[in-house]
């Protein structure tokens, strides 16, 4: 039986640098889990920055992933205008669940969303990625070595 998956993908450049799908209640344990400062930061960040109902009347009734991926989650920057930023899906087996996602954000807001999060819930993610994903060094994909998270 198929269960919902979040996909999340960074790129820099035209380069996918990092990319992750869980199921959604690992990733809900994994939110669950970051500290009560960081949890309460990001919803206000998401509460100030995004507005789902503006954005669910504009593109409702499109089911093409790139009307819902042109432009920044928080900023609404194009996305040709960009040189980093991650993607993120919800899929439920084969198929992509639309509204709210599929998300795009661009680096500077993801840098904005993480200036919000706990030292505590950074090294926690940087440890989950460490531990659970091959690839390059959580010090390669961003200046500052933090690996984006599209929470």
């Amino acid at each position: 039986m198929a269960v919902p998956h979040i996909i999340s993908k960074t790129f820099r450049g035209p380069e996918c640098v990092f990319e992750y799908t869980l199921c959604q209640t690992c990733h809900l344990e994994m939110v669950q889990s970051f500290s009560e400062e960081s949890r309460q930061n990001l919803e206000n960040f998401h509460h100030e920055n995004v507005d789902l109902d503006k954005r669910s009347e504009e593109l409702g009734e499109s089911d093409h992933h790139t009307d819902w991926l042109k432009a920044c989650l928080t900023c609404d920057r194009p996305v040709q205008q960009l040189k980093d930023y991650s993607i993120a899906a919800l899929a439920f087996g084969s198929e992509m669940i639309f509204d709210p996602f599929p998300r795009m954000m661009c680096g500077i807001c993801e840098m904005k969303m993480q200036e919000k999060l706990s030292t505590e819930t950074r090294d926690q993610w940087d440890r989950f990625v460490r531990d659970h994903f091959e690839g390059p060094p959580a010090e390669a994909l961003t200046p500052d070595g933090r690996i984006p998270v599209l929470a």
